[in-house]
C-alpha cells in the first residue's frame, strides 16, 4: 500500500529506498512488542521466532542505513555477497540498476526522422534569435511537464551531485543526455534555412536557423547537396557547481542541435533519370520534412531544361 501511494509521486530510488528503510524500522520495533506480549503469557515458542524475526530485520535494516544514509555504503558484516554466492544470485546495485533504467526510459539522442540507409551525416551549426530561444525554452517547459522530458539531475541526492562534481571537475546538468524533439522539420524562409520544432506539427515553433553544414555554409551546402534533416535534440539547460557555502544552479538556457543527412546532387539526378516525369500540381511550400523533399539551388527551385510548358487557369480552359 505504502509502495503504490508513492508511486503516484515523482521521487528518486534513493529517496523512496530510504523511506522504506525508516518505515520498516519503526515498524519492526512491533514485532518486538509481540514477542513480550508472548513472554507475558507464557507462549515462549511463539516469542522466540517473533524475536528472531525482529532480530533478522533489525540486521538488515542495518545493512540498508549503511548504503542509502551513509558515505560508507557497505558493512564488515554483511553477509549479502555469501548468500549470493551460495544461492548463485547475481544481483544489481540499486543506484546504477535506477540510472541504468531511466537512460532507457529517456528519448535521449535518437533519430526520428526515418531511418537513412545510404545518406551520410554531417554536424550542422545552428544558430538563434531571442525569438528562437524563447520558443525552445517553452517548448522545454512543456516537455517536462509532460514528463517527456526528465530535467531532475539524474534524480542524484545533494551530497551525490557534490561527490560528482569533486570527482569529474565538471559541472552536473540537470539533463542527462540530449532529448530529441517529438516534431522537427527543415523549411526554407526567404533566403534562410530554418529549422522548426516543437510538440507537433500544429503547434510548431522556429527554434534555429542553419548556419554551416559541415564545413560548408548553408548557401553552399545546398548547391552540392541535397539536405534532410535527421535528428534536432534539445540540450543545455540548467547545471550545478559547486558554491562556497554549497551548490549552486546556474539557469543556463537550453538549446538545440541538429544533424543533417546530404545526397550528392549527382546521385539524384541519375535516379530521377530513371523515374518518370510527373507534373506538380500543388501549391503548398515546400519542407525538407519526412514525407517530401525538394531540391534547392541557391535556396530557389531547381529549374529543368525541359520543364513543361505552363499555363494560367484563364488560358488552359480558354476556347
Amino acid at each position: 500500500m505504502i509502495r503504490s501511494s508513492l508511486s503516484y509521486v515523482n521521487l528518486s530510488m534513493v529517496l523512496k529506498n530510504r523511506i522504506y528503510t525508516i518505515l520498516a524500522g519503526i515498524g519492526n520495533f512491533y514485532l518486538l512488542y509481540v514477542a513480550f506480549r508472548f513472554f507475558q503469557n507464557g507462549f515462549w515458542g511463539r516469542g522466540t521466532l517473533f524475536i528472531l524475526a525482529f532480530l533478522v530485520i533489525l540486521y538488515f535494516t542495518y545493512l540498508n542505513i549503511l548504503y542509502y544514509f551513509t558515505k560508507s555504503k557497505k558493512s564488515k558484516y554483511d553477509i549479502s555477497p555469501w548468500i549470493e554466492k551460495i544461492l548463485h544470485i547475481q544481483s544489481k546495485d540499486p543506484m546504477t540498476a535506477a540510472e541504468e533504467e531511466r537512460k532507457e526510459m529517456a528519448p535521449g539522442y535518437i533519430q526520428t526522422n526515418g531511418i537513412f540507409k545510404n545518406e551520410d551525416f554531417l554536424p550542422a551549426t545552428v544558430v538563434h534569435t531571442m525569438e528562437q530561444r524563447d520558443n525552445i525554452q517553452q517548448i522545454a517547459a512543456e516537455l517536462i511537464r509532460m514528463d517527456y522530458m526528465k530535467a531532475d539531475y539524474q534524480g542524484l541526492s545533494e551530497e551525490e551531485i557534490a561527490e560528482k562534481i569533486r570527482t569529474t571537475g565538471k559541472p552536473v546538468p540537470a539533463l542527462s543526455a540530449p532529448v530529441a524533439l517529438p516534431y522537427f522539420e527543415l523549411a526554407r524562409k526567404g533566403n534562410s534555412l530554418i529549422v522548426y520544432g516543437g510538440l507537433n506539427q500544429i503547434d510548431r515553433k522556429e527554434v534555429a536557423m542553419v548556419k554551416e553544414v559541415g564545413l560548408l555554409t548553408a548557401r553552399e551546402a545546398v548547391k552540392r547537396y541535397q539536405l534532410y534533416l535527421a535528428t534536432a535534440v534539445i540540450t543545455g539547460g540548467p547545471e550545478k557547481i559547486n558554491g562556497r557555502t554549497g551548490l549552486i544552479e546556474k539557469d543556463t538556457p537550453y538549446g538545440v542541435q541538429v544533424q543533417v543527412a546530404y545526397r550528392e546532387r549527382t546521385a539524384e539526378k541519375s535516379s530521377a533519370n530513371q523515374r518518370p516525369s510527373s507534373t506538380k500540381t500543388s501549391s503548398t511550400p515546400e519542407h525538407l520534412t519526412r514525407s517530401q523533399h525538394e531540391t534547392f539551388d541557391e535556396f530557389g527551385p531547381c529549374q529543368s531544361s525541359q520543364a513543361p510548358q505552363k499555363h494560367w487557369r484563364s488560358q488552359k480552359y480558354k476556347h
